[in-house]
């Protein structure tokens, strides 16, 4: 989806599925261009793009590589994050735009955390094969149910990736416990709204 008026900048965003799909803009976009497009992750070294998810609940990642120009936007949820979309949207932009991982500044944003997120079999099983570290990240209250910390799975897989430590930050807000500042899909049980997390280059970027 791409709007805005002639003065204002593009806005992007998907049609978030829970997958690990990142999507590419590597060339300007015309004001009122139709992208048709599913997808959980956007990058670009455009600016005046700004990149957009919308999560309530799931986990929000922004981050930026100022020396090469580069920004990128990735909706996680369980599913997204046991197939590896972080690490892989931090390889597009490697292998897209140059980016070095060394240079890159991650924001993990608010997201259910571990005491209001318990998962069964349906996400123990993948995360217990794909992840060897899954112990770390979930909380096995009896069997076949476990509390799962999203974000600090996230985190790792971030760092894993190369990224230094002391330039993620991470935000450690529940969405689902602060009813006063987010909404929260698994405390509603529907979805009531949404939150958005975006991210664009400036006008003028200087690379250096």
């Amino acid at each position: 989806d791409l709007t805005g008026p002639p003065s204002f900048p593009l806005i992007v965003s998907l049609k978030q599925m829970h997958s690990t799909r990142v999507v590419v803009f590597d060339s300007p976009v015309k004001t009122g261009a139709m992208i048709e497009g599913d997808g959980d992750a956007l990058v670009t070294n455009q600016p005046q793009l700004a990149l957009i998810v919308r999560t309530a609940d799931c986990v929000p990642v922004l981050f930026v590589d100022h020396k090469a120009g580069v920004i990128g936007a990735i909706h996680a949820g369980w599913r997204g994050a046991v197939g590896d979309i972080v690490p892989k949207t931090i390889q597009a932009c490697v292998e897209q735009f140059g980016s070095d991982v060394a240079h890159m500044h991650v924001a993990i944003g608010p997201s259910i955390g571990p005491c209001c997120y318990e998962v069964d079999e349906q996400v123990i099983e993948p995360l217990q094969t794909g992840y060897p570290d899954w112990l770390g990240v979930l909380q096995e209250a009896r069997a076949s149910k476990g509390k799962l910390d999203l974000k600090k799975l996230i985190w790792h897989q971030i760092l894993a990736s190369g990224v230094p430590e002391h330039q993620v930050e991470r935000m450690e807000y529940c969405t689902s416990c602060r009813d006063d500042l987010f909404f929260s899909y698994r405390r509603e049980g529907k979805v009531n709204g949404t939150m958005l997390s975006g991210i664009m280059l400036p006008a003028e970027t200087v690379k250096s």
